[in-house]
This record gives structure tokens, sequence and C-alpha cells, in this order.
């Protein structure tokens, strides 16, 4: 009896007291690379236990003790002696625990309508959002009133906005920065005598093209009839130990999360967000956390906005440790334990933060500081752990760069695609290497262009080299050589270059392939051997089979779409004619995209306009002869000509489309005739 009475008294113990046991991680963790794409990581946090008030006891209206637990809590913060407040929206109280979790007092209570925000400055006031009584109350250490604030009395307010304060936050001035329900201007910010200061920090609306048409065809009375697109307004706030101001916004993947200065400009740029942000907060370190009140996950980010951590998940039943229901408070202690308002399951989930974790949190606590060399090791730690962790790439990139060592920062970034710091690492290479060589380089230069001199010299007086330039000449009067390199012909004189290849038959249909098929492998050269900074595609991810559709069925979509066109509208060409013609239109990309290419391995990004004007150049050419084409082999004038362009690319947009129809209905017919197929199969053998 004894037995089961210590028994019953433990139970009753744990099931008081928050639970403080480790579990495992019922959901995965990952992290997304520079193109978007997940990566899986080791867990980042752990449950560790859950804060749910029920060892609160307070007093009813007739005097006795009951026990209240936390009702649909919406917000929680944490002070500088990691007490916990947790604005307890049902039971219209602020409640605050200790670190454990233990029941500390209750602030408020008689006070307190709706409480939605929650904020604690460094002297220990405490600072409520109140949403049913539209004001924004102050409390001192002992839990009475110092202020309160309503609507804000100031014609730059504006007389018809409403006062919805749902978040809360103060500067080190005392000044408060408000979000309220409906303000699409920004931030209310309000002094400590509760003067209106301005809206601060306002999102912008963001770009329809649906909208950016009717501005263009609407009149002005018919704009006025259509609602306004408006900015959306912030969701929650959140300040660091710098004074910098943060928002979080949802219904945005754009500017969803923003790093405000004194001016109101926002620090961080594309930073990826989910679009559901319910709460953000930071740590004494900048790193940044949020919570995802759609999927329940939480996203933490280092201070220049870049993505460490994404895990957690919504509770869809299971009732495990670790997911949630409906997420809506995050807050971070001291000790780097993460804490969840879940206002469906009425409670404050505890997650600890694992080995690794703590790992990278140290490596970036050294590279963020800017001490490269002293977050190698951790960084080095962090990779032996995952090796995909991008910024541990990043980080020894830097440290090496630290050390002189540039080769190995060049590598290191080239993992980690960061080309700024890799063209960084590589203008110090190129900077040694042409200290070393340039004066060779400008000797032999010059040497070459002697060399070349002396021989034409000798070769006009003694015919010295004459073989080798019969042979030359040789080789370049044979018929297939001849009719390759008409496409020089057709870019210095188009006209007659076009011309020549349909009336004097200069070139060929075997020739024509030719150059068809060394624009792909010209294609392949390009994509392998142009420099990282320049290229937006990823080596490692590249295929060569969907490269060659996307090379050659456009081309051949061009040649029918242009062909069926131009004999509707009397077009003079045949079809071997605009076959022969479009590949050699092409020509500048076969002879000069190969070099523009690796003059690319010579360059920085501070070059980047070189390699960009290169390129555009050699596109525009291929258009500029593409267009000639058109005229000339089908005897056109200049408007003919854009109108048969025109119509070629819309044909090829049908085509497109008619594709897309028909790839449709064999996929439908071959599940049809799968799935008659095994209807016959099992009435077969069940005969």
């Amino acid at each position: 009896m004894k037995i089961k009475s210590i028994l019953f008294v433990v139970v009753a113990c744990m099931l008081l007291h928050p639970a403080a046991t480790l579990a495992n991680a019922p959901y995965f963790t990952f992290t997304i690379d520079d193109s978007g794409e997940p990566i899986w990581t080791q867990d980042a946090y752990l449950p560790a236990g859950i804060v749910d008030g029920f060892n609160i006891i307070e007093k009813n209206k007739a005097g006795e003790d009951e026990n209240v637990p936390l009702s649909r809590p919406e917000d929680l913060f944490i002070d500088t002696n990691d007490e916990i407040y947790v604005a307890d929206t049902g039971n219209a109280r602020i409640v605050v625990f200790d670190q454990q979790g233990n029941y500390l007092r209750t602030i408020g209570k008689d006070v307190l309508s709706r409480p939605t925000g929650v904020f604690v400055d460094e002297e220990g006031i405490v600072y409520v959002a109140d949403y049913r009584k539209e004001k924004i109350y102050l409390f001192g250490k002992d839990g009475k009133v110092l202020k309160e604030f309503g609507k804000p009395d100031s014609t730059l307010y504006g007389k018809n906005n409403p006062f919805k304060p749902r978040k809360v936050i103060a500067d080190k001035r005392k000044n408060l920065y408000v979000v309220g329900e409906g303000t699409i201007q920004g931030l209310i910010q309000i002094s400590q005598e509760g003067e209106f200061l301005g809206y601060y920090g306002g999102n912008k609306a963001g770009f329809s093209f649906i909208r950016y048409l009717q501005r263009i065809f609407y009149t002005k009375t018919q704009m006025d009839k259509l609602n306004k697109q408006l900015p959306p307004s912030a969701t929650n706030v959140a300040i660091d130990r710098e004074g910098l101001v943060f928002t979080s916004t949802i219904a945005t993947r754009t500017n969803g999360i923003k790093k405000l200065n004194v001016a109101g400009k926002n620090l961080l740029k594309d930073v990826w967000t989910t679009s559901a942000l319910e709460d953000i907060t930071i740590d004494d370190y900048g790193n940044i956390y949020t919570i995802d009140s759609f999927r329940g996950r939480i996203t933490v980010y280092d201070l220049e906005g870049n993505i460490l951590f994404i895990f957690g998940g919504n509770d869809v039943g299971s009732q495990r440790l670790g997911l949630f229901k409906s997420p809506s408070g995050i807050a971070v202690s001291s000790d780097g334990r993460l804490f969840i308002a879940d206002k469906q399951r009425n409670n404050v989930t505890v997650l600890k933060p694992t080995e690794f974790t703590r790992i990278v949190q140290e490596a970036i606590f050294y590279y963020s500081d800017g001490k490269y060399v002293k977050s190698e090791a951790p960084w080095l730690n962090v990779l032996r752990l995952n090796s995909m962790f991008d910024l541990a790439h990043n980080g020894l990139g830097m440290a090496a760069m630290k050390q002189g060592d540039f080769n190995k920062g060049l590598e290191e970034f080239r993992v980690a695609r960061n080309k700024t710091e890799y063209s960084n690492a590589y203008w110090e290479i190129r900077r040694v290497w042409l200290m070393e060589h340039v004066s060779k380089f400008l000797i032999g230069f010059v040497l070459g262009i002697a060399v070349i001199a002396i021989l034409r010299k000798l070769y006009r007086k003694f015919n010295i080299g004459k073989p080798v330039v019969d042979g030359w000449k040789s080789f370049r009067n044979l018929k297939l050589v001849m009719q390759l390199l008409h496409s020089f012909r057709i870019m210095r004189h188009p006209v007659d270059g076009f011309y020549e290849l349909e009336a004097e038959k200069k070139v060929s249909v075997f020739s024509a392939t030719i150059l068809l098929v060394l624009l792909f492998l010209v294609r392949l050269f390009e994509i392998y051997q142009t420099n990282f900074l320049f290229a937006d595609w990823d080596v490692q991810k590249f295929n060569i089979f969907n490269e060659f559709l996307r090379v050659y069925v456009p081309f051949f979509a061009w040649i029918i779409a242009n062909y069926l066109v131009s004999t509707i509208n009397d077009g003079e060409g045949k079809f071997k004619d605009i076959y022969k013609g479009s590949v050699y239109a092409l020509s500048p990309y076969i002879l000069f995209a190969g070099p523009v290419a690796v003059m690319s391995q010579g360059l920085t990004q501070l070059e980047a306009v070189i390699y960009s004007f290169l390129s555009g150049l050699i596109v525009a050419y291929c258009a500029f002869l593409m267009f000639m084409m058109v005229k000339e082999i089908h005897g056109y004038e200049i408007g003919q000509s854009i109108k048969n362009i025109i119509l070629t690319i819309i044909g090829m947009l049908i085509m497109v489309m008619l594709a897309f129809i028909l790839f449709g209905l064999s996929s439908q017919v071959m599940d049809f005739v799968h799935s008659m197929y095994l209807e016959v199969k099992y009435r077969v053998q069940g005969i």
C-alpha cells in the first residue's frame, strides 16, 4: 500500500510539473540551398517539454482556490532574466513562468480584456496590446498599471483609422511600435508620453500584371470602380539588442521579413519566407526565428537572412510533442531553447537545441563577428556532420581568404555558390598571376607578331612556306569547306549571302546539318566552360538530353511554323532553304559563343558588363540575321518580314499548346489501354 501511495504521488507530480523529458523529433529538419532545393540536415531542435499552466492556482470569485490553465495563448516574450511572459488571451491575463516552466505570477487579471501581444523592456516594464479594449497597457514590476494609451489623438494618424493593437514592442528610448490590425501604412509609432510619432516601415503593394494591363486599357472611371490594391499590414514585430526593428508579414513571399534601420529601410535582401508568418523573434546573437501558422514550421535564419534550419509540422491527431495545431508565438531563451505558444492546444512547447545546432551557432557567432579564422574549427565540425551545409563552406572560404589561401577560398565559395566572394577570391588570384606573368605575356605577344610579320615577308620574297599556303588554299577550295565558310560571307554581307544561299546554291543541306550539330556541341562547350560567375545553370545538375531538346525542339518548331506561314503568305522559300538559312543565321553563336565562354574564365564580377555585352551582341546579331534570312529567302519587304516572324512565333505557341493537349490525351489513352489489359489479364487468370 505504501508503494502504491508513492507511485501515485510521483505520477501526480509528473502531471502537474511541465514535462522535461527529451523526445525524438516527430519532424524532419532541412535547409535551403542557393537554388531553392531542400537539403536534409540533422535534427536542429528536439522536443523537451510543455508549459500548460496546470500548476496555476488562483482565487475565484468565491475566494476558493482553483486551477486555471492557459487558454488560447496568442503571444509570449522572454525577458533578460529568462522569465517567460505569456499573453493568456482566453483568460484575459499575462502569466509569468520561470525558465523551468514554474508559475511565478499573474499580471493584469482584472484590467485586460483580450491581450494579444506582450513585451518586456530591460527595466522590467511590461507592455501589453489589448485588442478588445483598443489600448496599450504598461505594467510595473509589481503588476500595477503605469500608463495606458488609446487611439492617438492626431490628425496625422487619421480620424477614420481604427486602433486595433495586436502586437507591441518598445525601443531603448521607450518609444512604442504597435502592429495594428488593418493598419496598412506601417507600424504605429507612439512616444512614451502617448504622442503619435508617425508610421514606420510600411509594406508596399506587390506588382500585379493584371493590374498593370488594367491601368493601360481601362479608363479612369473604370479604374475607380475597381478595388484598390493595398499593401499588406505587418503581422508581428520584434527588436534586437542593437535596437533594430524586425517585422513579419503574412501572405507574401517577398519582404516577408524586414530588418528596419532608423529610417525604416529594409536591411535584408531576397530572404526566402513562407507565406503564413505568424511571429518573429531575435536571439542575443542576431539570429532570426519565425513560426508558420499554416504548416507549423519554424525557420531559423542567421543575422544576414541566410536559412539555417526549417523544421516542425502540424499535429493531425497524433498528439506528438513537437507538433502544433495553431502556433501563435515564438520566443528564445538565453540558453537557446525555443518556446512556441499554441492557441489551439492551449500550451507552450519547449524545444531544446541539439549539439549540431550548438556547433553551427558557435561558428556563426565567430563568423558574424568577423573572426573568420576562429570560426574555421567549428565550421569543419559542421561539415564533418553535414557536408552539404553551404554556410559552412562560406565560413571556410572566408577563413582561407583571411589566411591568404585564395585558391582554397575559391574552391569553398564555388561549392557554396557564393558568386560575390568567389569573384573577390579570383580577383586576388588573378592579381598575383598578372604580377608574375604579365611581362612574359607581353614579350611573347610582341614576339608572336614579329614572327608572323617575318614569315609574311619571307613568303613574299622567297616563297618560303609556299607548300603550306598552297595546301591551305586547296583545302579552302574544297566544296564542303567552301560551304561551311559561307558563314563568314553571310555575317559580312547578309543580303548577298542569303541570296547566294538560295539562288546560287552556295550551301547544301549536308553543310547546314554539320553546322547544326556544331551548334549543340558549342552549347555544351559554353555550359561547361562559362565562368561560374556568369552561368545561370548548375553544371552538376545538367542533363544532356534535356539540353538537346531545349536546343533542337524550338529550332525545328521555328522551321515548320515559318514554312507553313510563308506558304500561306506567298513566301518564295522552300522548306530546305528555310532550314539552311535558319542554321546559317545562327553562325555568330556557333563561331563566337565558345571564345566568349573561354574569355569569361578571366573575368570577375567587376567586368561582368563585358561578358553581358558580348553575349547580348551575339544574340542580337543572330536575331538580325534571322530577320534578314526571312526577308531574302521569301522575297519579302520589311513590313512583310515582321508580319511573317510574328505569325511564326504565334504558330510555334499553337504547336506547343497542341503538343500539351496531345500528350495529355495520349497519357489518358495509355492509362485506358493499360487498365483494359489488366482487366483482361485478371479475368483470364480467374478463368
